[in-house]
């Protein structure tokens, strides 16, 4: 097969699944492209954008749910298109002629906007290719029962009816989870992950980590934690994109329980070595964690659908959170004391969504893909 995905630069999350994706095809000995969708409104564009949302999601948080609490509260009127829809489909043209001489097989979305712009291209006739859009949150989006797609891959199978609910035939919904990359999947001991990363073998390690982009009060805590752990716990704190923290962690000695790290590409190692994982509920970062049975505390960071992910996660029982930085801080510390509870959550962990997503989704894009071609 000859695939395309695309995905949106508005946070690393879905480029992270739609790597995901193309790493399993291309170990298959598929071809598989990946383009940011924004960039066929024209280059400049996606960079606003992005940089846009970077900043509004890292400084304004609470001014971002606002915004996507409108809307999720003000759907348009039957035969109307959303503001969003009408924006995304100004990159339709440059879209369609790049798939025409593309000679794909099938178009995966990892984000809303391409999906919305395929369907723009099938409903006026442009492009007849199969089309998937791929959830990258546990939880449906304001704008999805405007996509028509061949399928919808979603996050849980509890997720069923909110998708049905918005406009999605249940037919064209998969439950596949989402999907992240092979090496959540497998890994090596905890013991020669923490060889491998010069960590301590007679601690328990405490990983914290708020996104690729740093966001949340993650500088809070690395400054106050430590202070509250117990002796025997090491807290490693992973600042992703955000230089700015990572510099001032490390400004002056940070105290001996407190291990600073910026962007790293191996966080399955570094997921492999701890015993507690506390990040904010992003989809990929929480389903990488479930697929690592590393137990979680979420710091609710941003208002919209990660707030959804955590409630999800809330109510499955392997995911808690708190409000303020100060019983944050009692939970994690609380948390490192009981080994029993942990042991469970990973349990748990395990029959959450027992096929990677990647396996799933590529699965029925083989059978779609040769009955379109028979």
């Amino acid at each position: 097969m000859h695939l395309l995905i695309l995905s949106c630069n508005t946070g690393e999350g879905h480029n992270s699944a739609a790597k995901a994706l193309r790493h399993y095809a291309l170990d298959r000995g598929d071809t598989c492209d990946i383009q940011d969708a924004l960039a066929f409104w024209t280059p400049e564009a996606s960079k606003i954008i992005s940089k846009g949302h970077v900043f509004l999601y890292r400084h304004f948080p609470k001014l971002f749910g606002v915004g996507y609490r409108f809307e999720e509260n003000h759907p348009p009127k039957d035969g109307d298109e959303s503001i969003m829809y009408t924006l995304v489909k100004k990159g339709c043209e440059d879209l369609s002629a790049f798939l025409l001489q593309g000679g794909y097989d099938a178009v995966i979305c990892t984000h809303l906007f391409p999906a919305m712009m395929m369907t723009e291209l099938r409903r006026n006739g442009s492009i007849k290719l199969p089309t998937y859009f791929v959830a990258t949150d546990y939880s449906s989006y304001p704008g999805v029962g405007e996509i028509e797609v061949d399928r919808c891959f979603i996050a849980h199978p509890d997720l069923i009816q909110e998708y049905i609910q918005c406009g999605i035939p249940k037919e064209k919904l998969v439950a596949s989870g989402i999907p992240v990359h092979p090496n959540f999947y497998r890994g090596v001991s905890q013991q020669e992950a923490r060889r491998l990363l010069h960590l301590p073998q007679d601690k328990k390690i405490v990983l914290l980590m708020s996104g690729s982009m740093g966001c949340g009060p993650i500088k809070e805590l690395t400054v106050q934690l430590p202070k509250a752990l117990p002796k025997d716990v090491q807290l490693v704190a992973i600042c992703g994109n955000n230089r700015r923290l990572a510099n001032f962690l490390t400004r002056n000695d940070p105290p001996e329980n407190l291990t600073v790290v910026g962007y790293t590409v191996r966080m399955p190692l570094y997921m492999d070595a701890a015993d507690l994982y506390i990040t904010k509920p992003g989809g990929l970062s929480s389903t990488e964690a479930v697929a690592k049975r590393l137990p979680l505390i979420f710091i609710d960071a941003v208002p919209g659908c990660e707030s959804k992910n955590l409630d999800f996660f809330a109510a499955q029982g392997i995911a808690e959170s708190r409000s303020s930085v100060e019983d944050l801080i009692n939970l994690i510390c609380t948390a490192c004391a009981d080994d029993e509870k942990l042991a469970n959550v990973s349990a748990k962990m395990a029959t959450f969504l027992p096929t990677p997503a990647t396996e799933t989704i590529y699965q029925y894009l083989c059978k779609d893909v040769l009955r379109e071609n028979h």
